[in-house]
């Protein structure tokens, strides 16, 4: 399970409406269909890298519920290259989809969202923004570009009473470290965080639905690191 899902399922247990995002068609229709709670299980295919995509699926979300209380950008690619070997097209592609998509979601769903209603914003960062990763530059520029973005929303959003804020995930059980690493690797290098363990989904998941709850009222322009005390941001 990748992050994006267990924070999909989180909010379906608290019986929110759900409307997922994803390129792949087949993996999105099962995702949705394995969140739980008794709000709607929605699934579209769409490329955040695209603008007319997400505009389209903000259409979908307008004519089903009038209107949307938190956006979750979460979409991100980690193709690794040595900076010196990578293609333009492959960087834009990079940009495009984890920097670019949540540009293009915030564009077309803030939108909808109410003022004053309690109404918020995440974006999935990642220690490789605090960090750094060889062979990922266009990954670790993306997510620090994140957290510059979540502040200056923060601030242009307030107004409106629309809370903007980050997460920034460690190392955690997901497949996108496997592309890299073993199991055995993995999760041998989980023993050496602090907490003696990498985070699963569900760590990730719960600290995104703090930050949409009443509890986090008061909270805009933050980063909330879960990652066991790998990195001590």
């Amino acid at each position: 399970m990748g992050i994006g899902l267990g924070i999909a399922r989180r909010l379906g247990e608290e019986d929110a409406d759900v409307l997922l995002l994803d390129v792949e068609a087949e993996a999105g229709a099962e995702a949705a269909a394995s969140i739980g709670g008794a709000g709607t299980k929605t699934f579209r295919v769409c490329d955040v890298a695209s603008d007319e995509d997400v505009r389209d699926a903000a259409a979908f979300a307008q004519s089903a519920w009038t209107h949307v209380d938190f956006l979750v950008n979460n979409a991100g690619i980690f193709p690794r290259h040595a900076t010196c070997d990578m293609s333009e097209g492959e960087w834009r592609r990079v940009i495009d989809t984890n920097l670019g998509g949540a540009f293009h979601c915030v564009k077309y769903f803030v939108p909808l969202m109410r003022p004053d209603s309690g109404a918020g914003i995440i974006n999935i960062s990642s220690g490789r923004a605090l960090e750094g990763a060889a062979n990922g530059a266009a990954y670790s520029a993306t997510k620090a570009g994140l957290l510059g973005l979540t502040r200056a929303l923060a601030r242009e959003f307030a107004p409106r009473g629309i809370r903007v804020n980050s997460v920034v995930p460690g190392l955690s059980d997901t497949a996108q470290p496997r592309l890299e690493l073993s199991d055995e690797q993995l999760f041998a290098a989980g023993r050496t965080i602090p907490l003696g363990r990498i985070g699963l989904p569900e760590d990730i998941a719960r600290g995104v639905a703090f930050l949409l709850s009443d509890e986090a009222s008061y909270m805009t322009g933050q980063k909330l690191v879960i990652n066991g005390g790998a990195i001590m941001a």
